[in-house]
């Protein structure tokens, strides 16, 4: 790797951590964790510390909210707050590359989303395993890599943002945006042209993905894991109806994180083909706009 690459990321990352974001972000992420273990299964009348299957069904909501959210603030004042703050020029003046401030901003706001979560889901899950006396942590183990690459991949599009935006409001204002759609319009959007274009079956499919408050689905989640209430299988035949997934990173992760009875038949490694793919067009895209500000 570049030295310099290294000695950008590091910076990017130091400074973070000295304003205090990485911790609190530890803190946050590990209040998350131990109160939805706690209270998780307080809608069908539960309370106590969940194991970590049960844990992970109650954290899927929070973490598709949570962690794109995280991975856009970091991200979206990597480029425009050295553009205002007039330093841009500065660092490429002392021989760094374009290319190089790049995947250094990206690699730094990569592990400033990283360290935090990490941090609170080893904590947090030592603490579950302890308490629950449970040993099973794969579906927990599960939702903390995808969970990890998920802010990593909204923290590269929280840089393309940056890259295009020319006030750090403005990147503010349009990281939000991007973050309404990923998590709430693109399912609706979505849901509404299947429903019109296939027939009312298609609806019942793509329920568990697409309702914006997840309340319903969530108590079914629960009822199926008890075996209170049957859960129907989803049907091969119908794939093809969930092909617009892989379009959006937080339907990605909700893939791969679904339980069995309610997993949607598409390949996982279609999922992190997928995710790695938002990862490389945002640096791809950024690069391109980066070699065309006009400093």
């Amino acid at each position: 790797m570049n030295s310099s690459v290294l000695i950008i990321a590091l910076k990017e990352f130091r400074d973070r951590l000295r304003s205090g974001w990485v911790i609190a972000c530890v803190l946050a992420w590990l209040g998350v964790i131990s109160m939805t273990s706690l209270f998780g299964l307080i809608q069908i009348g539960q309370i106590g510390v969940q194991g970590y299957e049960r844990t992970t069904m109650s954290l899927l909501n929070l973490v598709q909210y949570l962690v794109p959210l995280l991975g856009l603030l970091v991200g979206h004042d990597l480029i425009v707050r050295e553009r205002e703050d007039r330093t841009l020029h500065l660092v490429l003046a002392s021989g760094v590359t374009r290319g190089a401030l790049l995947m250094g901003k990206f690699l730094g706001g990569a592990l400033t989303v990283s360290v935090p979560l990490v941090l609170g889901f080893v904590i947090a899950g030592t603490l579950i395993g302890f308490a629950a006396r449970d040993a099973g942590f794969g579906p927990f183990l599960k939702l903390a890599a995808s969970g990890l690459l998920l802010g990593i991949a909204f923290s590269g599009i929280g840089l393309l943002v940056s890259t295009f935006s020319r006030s750090r409001v403005q990147a503010l204002v349009c990281a939000l945006l991007a973050w309404g759609v990923a998590v709430f319009a693109f399912d609706l959007i979505a849901l509404g042209v299947i429903v019109s274009r296939e027939a009312v079956q298609a609806s019942h499919e793509i329920d568990v993905m697409c309702d914006a408050t997840h309340v319903n689905s969530q108590a079914d989640i629960h009822a199926a894991f008890d075996g209170s209430a049957p859960v129907a299988k989803r049907s091969e035949s119908n794939a093809k109806s969930f092909g617009w997934l892989w379009l959006n990173p937080v339907d990605v992760f909700r893939v791969i994180n679904l339980p069995s009875a309610f997993a949607v038949p598409l390949p996982m490694s279609g999922a992190i083909v997928s995710m790695c793919l938002w990862i490389l067009l945002s640096l791809v895209a950024a690069g391109w706009r980066l070699k065309r500000v006009d400093l």
